[in-house]
C-alpha cells in the first residue's frame, strides 16, 4: 500500500515538474513572439571559439565580413569625395534637374499638383524621399545640391527685376509678419532667398564706388572680431568651400554701407594678398609683418632690414606685401612711413596673431 502511495506521489511530482517545464517553454515562446524574435528570424550572433588563451570570433555565415564592411565604407567615402561641390550648375545640368523632376512626377502619377508636392515633399506622403530618386539622375552632384537648385529653378520669377511696388510690399510685409519669407515668396511667385535679399537692400541702401578709410577700418575691426571668436570654436569646413567661415552677413549688417558679397570680395580679392593662394605667404604673416615694424619703430623704409624682418620670409616677399597693404591707405604717398605703419597696425592688429594661429592650426571638422 505504501509503495503504491509513494509511486503515486512520485508520478504526481514528475507530472508537476513536466507541467512546469512546459509552462516555462510556453512563456519563453510567447515572450520571443512578443519581442518579434521567433525561430529562424532570430538574429545570429557571432560564435566565439576558445583555444587556450586565444579567442577567435566568427561572424554569422549570412552576414557581411568586417573586411567587406570596410571596403563599402571606403567606396562610400571615395564617392563622396568625387562629388562636384561649390561649382555653379551649367545650363545642361539645369535642364537635367528639370527633366528629373518632371520624370518623377509622371512616373509616380502625381498629377497637376505634382510639382507642388515635390517642392514641398515634407507635407505630402506620396512625395516623401523623392529627392533621392531625383538626385540619382545627376550622380556627380550631392542630392542636397540638386534639391536646392530645383527649388531655385522652379520658384524664381521669370522677371528678375523688382518694381518699386514689390519693394514696398516687402517692406510692409516685414513690418506686419517679420521674416516669414517663404510665405511672401509663395504669394509673389519668387524664391525666398531673392525676397530676403531684396529686404536687405531695402533695409540697408548700400553704397557703390570707392571705399572710404573709415569703411576700411570698420571692415578690419569687424573681421578681426569675428576671427577672435572663431579661435575658440571648431574649424568647420564644408568640403573646403568656406575659407574662414567669416560671418559676412552679420558683418554687412554692422557695417551698414556695403552688402555681404561686396565685403567678402573686398577682403579676399584685395585686402588678402594673392601670395596666400600661391603658397608663398600666409594670412598670419600679415600680422607678423606689422608686429615687427611696430617693434622696430623705423623712421623710413630705408631703415628696415627687410631680409631679417620675418623669419623664413625673404626681403623681396616682405616688401611686396608691404606695397600691397599700403595701397589701401588714402593718399599714402604723402604720408610718412611711421604714419603708414600706425594706420596699418590698427587694421592688422599685432595681438590678432595668436587667435589667427590658433584657428589656422585647428584640424578641420566637416
Amino acid at each position: 500500500m505504501e509503495s503504491e502511495v509513494d509511486a503515486l506521489s512520485k508520478s504526481d511530482t514528475m507530472g508537476s515538474e513536466e507541467k512546469k517545464l512546459v509552462k516555462d517553454r510556453k512563456r519563453k515562446k510567447e515572450k520571443a513572439a512578443k519581442d518579434g524574435i521567433e525561430g529562424k528570424d532570430r538574429k545570429k550572433k557571432p560564435k566565439r571559439v576558445s583555444f587556450a588563451e586565444n579567442v577567435e570570433v566568427f561572424p554569422p555565415l549570412d552576414g557581411p565580413s568586417e573586411e567587406d564592411g570596410s571596403k563599402d565604407r571606403e567606396e562610400d567615402s571615395s564617392k563622396d569625395r568625387d562629388l562636384v561641390r561649390g561649382k555653379k550648375f551649367s545650363k545642361e545640368e539645369d535642364e537635367l534637374v528639370k527633366q528629373a523632376v518632371y520624370k518623377y512626377i509622371e512616373a509616380h502619377d502625381l498629377g497637376e499638383d505634382g510639382l507642388k508636392m515635390v517642392l514641398n515633399c515634407g507635407s505630402y506622403r506620396e512625395a516623401r524621399n523623392c529627392w533621392k530618386e531625383i538626385g540619382a539622375n545627376l550622380p556627380w552632384r550631392p542630392t542636397e545640391s540638386v534639391y536646392h537648385r530645383a527649388h531655385l529653378l522652379f520658384e524664381r520669377s521669370e522677371n528678375r527685376t523688382w518694381t518699386p511696388e514689390e519693394c514696398e510690399l516687402v517692406r510692409k510685409f516685414h513690418e506686419q509678419h517679420g521674416s516669414d519669407w517663404r510665405k511672401l515668396a509663395d504669394a509673389l511667385g519668387r524664391h525666398r532667398f531673392h525676397v530676403k535679399d531684396t529686404w536687405r537692400r531695402i533695409k540697408l541702401p548700400f553704397k557703390k564706388g570707392p571705399w572710404s578709410q573709415e569703411e576700411y577700418q570698420r571692415l578690419f575691426d569687424l573681421v578681426n572680431m569675428d576671427l577672435r571668436m572663431k579661435a575658440t570654436e571648431e574649424r568647420k569646413s564644408k568640403h573646403g568651400m568656406l575659407l574662414d567661415n567669416i560671418a559676412w552677413g552679420a558683418i554687412s549688417d554692422s557695417l551698414g554701407s556695403r552688402n555681404h558679397a561686396v565685403c567678402c570680395e573686398k577682403w579676399y580679392k584685395q585686402l588678402t594678398s594673392s601670395m596666400v593662394a600661391e603658397g608663398s605667404w600666409a594670412d598670419t604673416d600679415d600680422y607678423r609683418l606689422l608686429s615687427a615694424l611696430v617693434d622696430l619703430d623705423a623712421c623710413a623704409m630705408e631703415d628696415v632690414d627687410w631680409d631679417r624682418l620675418i623669419e623664413g620670409k625673404s626681403g623681396e616677399l616682405c616688401r611686396k606685401r608691404w606695397y600691397q597693404m599700403v595701397k589701401y591707405i588714402g593718399n599714402y604717398w604723402i604720408k610718412p612711413f611711421p604714419v603708414q605703419v600706425e594706420i596699418l597696425s590698427e587694421r592688422y592688429c599685432p595681438d590678432m596673431l595668436e587667435p589667427r594661429e590658433i584657428y589656422a592650426n585647428k584640424p578641420k571638422v566637416s
